[in-house]
Formats: structure tokens, sequence, C-alpha cells
């Protein structure tokens, strides 16, 4: 026993320690995802925010076609002026805003620079903003004339009929202020590095400011990103930046699209700090297991040598108990587990022998005991049986209920917040996200209003009253079976209507009518959820002395002895078939149920009926 004690906490333990050791793996990886996807977050936030600013520049641009001052052939060039100064003032434009014609002349230029009224042409985004008629943002782009490093910011440009004469462009300094100023103030490592780089590799800003204007090869493989606007967390190593005769480091690197321009953000840190947190974790880890290993072998000791001996006493004591000696008392040496242990063995040892005596004097009226017990019990299942029926029948009257609840107030309710949504969306246009939302509020609504109205055909399906049982039962299994795409059959023979004229006043035909509904819609259920049936049959008879029902399935079967043992299996669908059993007894009637394995299910139902009244009032148990 003391080597199986040691062996089991050995083995516990070492269960503990590779749940661990998976934690641990687990959790590294999460820490350095999340660390990953702050940075690619820090990207995308940093991104936005440079697509916000281009767009509103964008805008100024735009907005020189909506001044309304654009007209080429009129040889006045002072509005035109006057709308260029107005869009330059508060931009980034920091070069000039220029218009040029539909074969990329410029035009007009503000402010007005020597020598710079050429053809724009060749430049391939000039083409593409007067082909596709969209915005356009170029990279880095050098002005051959002058060596200058510009951006091109550039939209299809309309004169005052709303007709494009050309195109409208903004020359954009890399060097803005406000594109580095964005970059600078984020809080970042000294080896870490923020940078906005266009297409071609080249750098627009930085938190570097001396890696401006430079083109490094590294990030030349990002124009394809930039293209599918495809955000991305790579490694990359810094094998081109690195010192001669200096190690080589890797990067972790997180880039980031613009939707606006054909630009991206990446955040670049070395790769030991991206994977620092997760490192410290690992060494945690490793400690935390050495300790729980030199503790759990300790332990073990210990623990093997002070629950052993007292054990096999203990042992000693029960052999002798079981051989029939109660008279040597049991001894607890210790005050411990064990020790109560062996008081409560030594007391269960007092009691065997106490316990030996009385069963002599309790067997002689055992007998006598055992029918009050039976006499009792069947007095207890005939009031279970009562209150069953008594159920069953205020389950019937709480389902009218609340359908009549659900249909009368809270379906009304639902209504009016439909009508009082449609009132408040009607106040919004048609682009407002906010009537987006309530039109999702609506749709919710509705599902629950159709969802209410589900519910009430189930409570009390008002085809039974309106059109009658064969009706119902017909609408019970085009629901349940024929959605299912089971074939069904609904026969009926004899007339209803002159049974009832029979029976008036002798029986409830309402109440006839709704159990024999409950009934064939739990059978339905039943086969729709158990059965794996591929034919389904309902016949209804009404005879001069009652109302017949067969439903009939060729499904799998069932062991009947079986399932109708709910108390004791716990079995859900023997539940059901006891609820139909006691409906249709609440009309004196009966139901017989055939089933074996394989040979699918045939239940019967026969419900009496009196075309008077019996001597004594009653009519069943209803």
């Amino acid at each position: 026993m003391k080597k199986r004690i040691i062996f089991l906490l050995i083995l516990n333990m070492a269960i503990i320690l590779v749940s661990l050791g998976i934690i641990s793996h687990l959790s590294v990886n999460a820490s350095i995802q999340r660390s990953l996807e702050n940075r690619l977050a820090l990207a995308n936030i940093i991104g936005k925010y440079v697509d916000y600013i281009l767009e509103n520049n964008l805008k100024r641009l735009y907005d020189v076609s909506l001044s309304g001052k654009i007209d080429f052939t009129d040889k006045d060039w002072e509005p035109e002026k006057k709308a260029l100064k107005a869009a330059i003032e508060y931009s980034i434009f920091t070069g000039r805003i220029f218009l040029t014609d539909l074969h990329g002349n410029v035009v007009i230029a503000y402010p007005h620079q020597e020598g710079e009224d050429v053809n724009l042409s060749g430049i391939p985004e000039v083409s593409r903003t007067l082909r596709g008629l969209k915005p356009v943002i170029s990279a880095v782009h050098t002005v051959e004339s002058t060596n200058r490093k510009i951006i091109l910011a550039l939209v299809p440009l309309k004169d005052k009929n709303g007709d494009v004469v050309g195109v409208a462009g903004g020359e954009i300094d890399p060097t803005n202020y406000l594109l580095s100023q964005i970059i600078r103030t984020i809080p970042i490592g000294a080896d870490s590095y923020i940078e906005l780089v266009d297409s071609r590799g080249v750098i627009i800003a930085s938190n570097d400011p001396r890696r401006i204007l430079t083109c490094s090869e590294r990030y030349k493989f990002l124009g394809n990103l930039i293209n599918e606007r495809k955000a991305s967390t790579l490694s990359c190593h810094r094998c081109k930046e690195t010192p001669p005769g200096a190690k080589a480091g890797k990067d972790m690197l997180a880039f980031a699209p613009l939707s606006t321009a054909p630009w991206g953000i990446i955040v670049r840190d070395p790769q030991d700090t991206v994977f620092l947190p997760s490192i410290s974790l690992r060494k945690g880890f490793l400690v935390l297991s050495v300790i729980a290993i030199i503790t759990a072998s300790l332990l073990a000791i210990g623990l093997s040598r002070s629950i052993v001996r007292p054990v096999r006493s203990l042992i000693d004591a029960t052999q002798r108990i079981a051989r029939g000696n109660l008279e040597d008392p049991i001894e607890a040496t210790a005050g411990d587990e064990i020790g109560t242990l062996s008081r409560s063995f030594d007391e269960m040892r007092i009691k065997l022998a106490e316990s030996h005596e009385s069963i002599q004097k309790y067997s002689s009226d055992l007998e006598s005991r055992v029918a009050d017990r039976t006499k009792e019990l069947n007095r207890s299942r005939g009031k279970l049986a009562v209150l069953l029926r008594e159920i069953i029948t205020a389950g019937e009257d709480e389902r009218k209920r609340i359908a009549r609840e659900l249909h009368d107030d809270t379906s009304q309710c639902v209504n009016a917040i439909l009508i009082s949504l449609d009132s408040v969306i009607m106040r919004f246009p048609a682009d407002d996200p906010r009537r987006k939302h309530l039109q999702q509020i609506r749709e919710q609504c509705m599902s629950m209003l159709k969802g209410l109205h589900r519910m009430i055909k189930d409570l009390r399906p008002p085809i039974l009253d309106d059109l009658g049982l064969e009706s119902a039962i017909k609408w019970v299994l085009e629901k349940h079976v024929g959605e299912k795409g089971i074939h069904f059959e609904l026969n009926t023979m004899g007339n209803y209507d002159e049974m009832k004229a029979k029976v008036q006043g002798a029986l409830d035909n309402s109440k006839i009518e709704l159990v024999l509904f409950r009934v064939a819609q739990e059978a339905i259920i039943n086969i729709c959820k158990h059965a794996d049936a591929k034919n389904v049959s309902v016949s209804v008879t009404f005879w001069e002395t009652g109302i017949g029902m067969e439903i009939q399935d060729d499904g799998k079967g069932f062991d009947a002895a079986q399932v109708l043992e709910p108390v004791r299996d716990e079995n859900q669908w023997g539940f059901g078939l006891l609820g139909m059993e006691e409906r249709i007894a609440l009309l004196d009637g009966k139901l017989t149920i055939h089933s074996e394995p394989g040979w699918g299910t045939l239940i019967k139902v026969y419900i009496p009926i009196r075309p008077e009244p019996a001597p004594d009032g009653s009519e069943g148990n209803g």
C-alpha cells in the first residue's frame, strides 16, 4: 500500500505537471498572438487616421468642382484661382493645387510657378484618374526638372455644368509635418519603428526622421499586400540594416494597408521584445514545475508512513467482525481521520450487535406492516390518478388562458411597437445608419410576433374550434409529418354530426375533440421524434356507441412494456404515453399500444358515448 500511495501521488503530480505544461504552451502562444494582434491593431488605427486626413483633403479637391466656378472656355481665370486658393487653405497640399484639361495640360495652378505649366499625361496616376473617374493618390513621385519629391492627390474635375473637363490635383510634400507628427506622437521603444511607406517601399513618414524618403529593400515586397489591401503580421531579418560583423537579428512586422492611397503602416519591433513576456511566462512555469516535483516527492513519503500503519490495524479489526466476532473492541490510536474511522467502525460493531437482536424482534410483525403499507400505497396511487386527471384538465384550461393573453395582450403590444417603429423609421433618411439599426429592431419584433403566433397555435390551435377534429388532426400531420417528407393518410368513417345530435347534453363534445386532438398530437410528435417512419396513417371512426381512433406507422418500433414505465426509467417518451392514457381515462376511454422493435407501432383509442346520462350523473372522470 505504501508503494501504491507513493505511485499515485507521483502519478497525480505528473498529470498536474503535464497539464501545466499544456497550459504553459497555450498561454505562451496566446501571449505571442496577443502581442502581434496589439501591434496590428495599432497599425490599423494609425492607418485609419491617415485615411481620414487624406479623405478630408480629397474632399477639398472635390470642392473645386462643387464651387461652380470651373469654366475653361471663358478665359476668365479669376473664379478658378479663388476656388484653388480656398481649397489649399488648411490643407496638407504644401506644394501647389493645379487643374488640367482632358489631355493632361496644366491649365492653371495656385500658387503659380514659372515653368510648371506642362503636360502631365505621362504620369500614370493622371491618366488613371481620367480613365477611371475616381480619386487617385500616388506613391512618392520625383519631378524630373527639379528632382523634387512629391505625392500627387488627384480627383476628376467637373465644370459648372457637371461635365468632366480634366483633373484637379494637389502636391503633398512627403515630409509634411502633419503626417510625421501622427507617427512621432506614439510612444514606442528605441529599437522599434512606426513607418508610413508607399507601394515601392519608400518611407513617407517615420518616428526616425533620418529614414524619411529612403527606400528600404525589406519593404519592397509589401507592394502586393498594399494592392490586395491585406493586413498581415510577419517576421523579417535585419541583415541589410545590421552593421558588418554584428549579429543579424529578426524583427516582427505588423502591416496594415490604407484604403485611400497605395500606402501602408508598418509597426516593426525586435522579435526579442515581442516575445519577452512569453519567455518570462515559460520560465515561471518551469520553476513552478521543479518546485511541484520536489513537494510531491516529500509529501508522498510522509503520507505513506502516516497512513499505512493505522490502515493495516483497521483492516485486521474489520476481518474479525467479518468472522462474526462482535465482542472485541476496535482501538483508535490517533486523532486524525484514520482514528475517526476506527471509532466509527467500533460504533458500527456495537450497533451491529444491537441490530442482530432487534431483527428477531421485528420479524414477527413484518408481514402486517407490509400489508398496511400496501394498502396505503394503493390509496396513494388512487389519489395520484385523481390528481393527474385534475392536472391535465387544469393544463388545458391554462393553455387556453395563456393563448388568449398572448393574443389579446402580448401580441397587441408587439403590434403597437411595430407601428411606433414604422413611424420612427420614416423620420430618418434611407442612408441614415440609425434607420438601418431601427429596421433591424423591427425585423426582430416581427420574428417575435411570428413566434407568438406559432406559440398560440401550439397552445390552442384555432383550427380545432373553427373547422373541427378532422381538420385539426390534418393540420398536425401537415405541420410535423408532411414538412419532414413523410407520407401520411387521414381517413374518417361515420358521421360525427349525427352522433353529436344523439348525445347532445349528455357529453361535452368539445372535450372529446380536445382529448382526441391532444392524443393524436402527442402520438404524431413522438413518431416524428423517435420512429424514423416513412408512412403514417390516422383513421377516426364514429360509431353510435363511441369514437375510435387508430394511429399507425412503419417505423422502428419499441418495447412497449419498457417504455410505459417512465418512473423507473425516467423515460420522457414514457411520460408522454402515460399522459395519453390519462386523457383517455378522463372520458372512461381506453388506449392500447401495440409495438415491437423493427415492426412499427399501432395506437388504438376508444371513447364510449352514452345517449343518456348515467343514473348517478357521472360521465367519466372528466
